[in-house]
């Protein structure tokens, strides 16, 4: 049974995700806060495969809010191993399609981990590759340097200068157009990206951290974590413009990996455009070891509405 996710299923659908991508960090509380959090031009919806009263497959659609072209569906599925091949794929799919069509998709983009049979499954409904993400991984248990800034700067915890939200902002959407990408997100506002980014459940208040010029945020590193499996994930590192090249996105990063060191945390793990050649670079220097590449698969649906 193909049905809605409720507040009751966000454990159950966690572990369905966890453990058709162990390369991301998810939890109950980030599962459910990105399936109501009510994002008006994303238009999420969130479904679950329920058999027998379990749930084995879960699923996510929405629209990337984030550009100024409409009509551009996003979506992730996924089913649980032993359930593959029994038609749960087709009707999570099916549902995902319906959806995104009715409200005026014309373009649908997924991606798939380490998955031939997910490729296989895009593949056969006229998916074709499109884009790829270099996943890696930073191991913990090795030393790692202590971050370091020019004078006239200094480090603080996200905690410290949470109240600072339009500095903050700035950084991200700063960061956000740069990246590499179909189209620019020029269309990043500040209340959607407070029910994005900026969530207390996307993100650690202590081991995110800030870079500041005179007491001024002007470079963050944001990091998640999911404590029960000892995992930490990059979510965004950004500089503004005018401060680049001062090596402080590798300072707010360094100093965000060695509190989750600190703290317990095993690995750390990251995904980056592989044409980002700049924060590649500063992976490399930290010790991050490339796992696998994350392909982007794309399917037009028609002309633009």
């Amino acid at each position: 049974m193909i049905r809605e996710l409720t507040r009751d299923d966000a454990a159950a659908s966690a572990r369905v995700q966890a453990t058709v991508n162990p390369y991301q960090v998810v939890t109950p509380e980030l599962v459910w806060h990105r399936a109501s959090r009510g994002i008006e031009r994303e238009l999420r919806q969130t479904w679950v495969a329920e058999l027998d009263g379990e749930i084995v497959g879960f699923a996510e659609a929405g629209f990337e809010w984030s550009v100024p072209t409409p009509g551009k569906g996003r979506f992730w599925m996924g089913v649980l191993p032993a359930w593959r091949n029994c038609g749960i794929g087709r009707e999570l799919y099916a549902t995902v399609e319906e959806y995104l069509r009715s409200r005026g998709a014309w373009r649908l983009r997924t991606w798939v981990d380490q998955d031939p049979s997910g490729a296989r499954f895009l593949e056969r409904r006229g998916f074709e590759p499109h884009g790829v993400d270099k996943v890696s991984e930073l191991d913990l248990s090795v030393p790692l340097p202590e971050p370091s800034v020019p004078d006239g700067f200094r480090l603080a915890p996200l905690v410290k200068v949470r109240d600072r939200v339009d500095d903050l902002f700035a950084i991200c959407a700063a960061g956000e157009i740069d990246m590499p990408g179909d189209e620019p997100e020029t269309n990043f506002r500040l209340d959607d990206w407070e029910q994005d980014d900026f969530a207390p459940a996307a993100l650690s208040e202590g081991g995110s951290f800030v870079a500041l010029a005179a007491e001024r945020p002007v470079a963050l590193a944001f990091l998640a974590v999911d404590p029960a499996r000892r995992l930490g994930y990059n979510r965004m590192t950004a500089t503004l413009p005018e401060y680049r090249r001062r090596g402080l996105g590798l300072a707010v990063k360094l100093a965000g990996a060695r509190w989750a060191a600190a703290n317990g945390f095993e690995r750390l793990l990251t995904e980056n455009d592989a044409t980002n050649v700049g924060m590649l670079a500063i992976n490399e220097r930290m010790g991050y070891r490339h796992v696998y590449d994350q392909v982007g698969w794309v399917l037009e649906l028609g002309e633009r509405g």
